[in-house]
């Protein structure tokens, strides 16, 4: 378990050289463009909500139910995230992914937090989706138009 752990924590915290995904920004978001380096993307609203891709090799290679728990634990379990919903999504290519939507509280101001992962034979893909509950609520439908119409490559 700790081994697994640690490859999780390692996989959060390195991206991968390049884009190996296609994005869609939402109606309402702005593209950050270049502001990420390591072929990140990035969108955000004017009142802060944030949606964020990365991809890793899946190596060591995984299967979706075992990143999707390696994730979840460690949301909660080191990240203080309180597991909200589990759901299974799928994208524009026919992929199912598992999405993971935790909440916790910033001071006294509620905030959500979506995390969203697809996961092919040569990588994982880490969709985020990040702000107050109130703004993450009213920005659902964008959010999830923009999951829905993702596209690894």
């Amino acid at each position: 378990m700790k081994r697994a752990m640690m490859t999780l924590a390692l996989l959060l915290a390195t991206s991968a050289c390049s884009r190996h995904f296609v994005p869609a920004t939402p109606p309402g978001f702005v593209d950050m463009g270049t502001a990420y380096s390591d072929g990140e993307y990035r969108a955000t609203t004017a009142d802060g909500v944030v949606i964020g891709i990365r991809n890793v090799d899946n190596e060591p290679k995984g299967e979706l139910p075992f990143w999707s728990r390696a994730l979840e634990n460690r949301m909660r379990e080191v990240g203080g995230y309180a597991l909200i919903e589990k759901r299974q999504v799928t994208n524009r290519a026919g992929a199912t992914g598992t999405q993971l939507r935790f909440g916790h509280d910033e001071g006294k101001t509620p905030h959500l937090y979506w995390v969203t992962i697809f996961v092919t034979d040569k990588r994982i893909f880490i969709l985020e989706a990040g702000g107050t509950k109130a703004e993450m609520e009213r920005q659902e439908a964008q959010i999830s138009w923009a999951i829905q119409n993702f596209l690894p490559k």
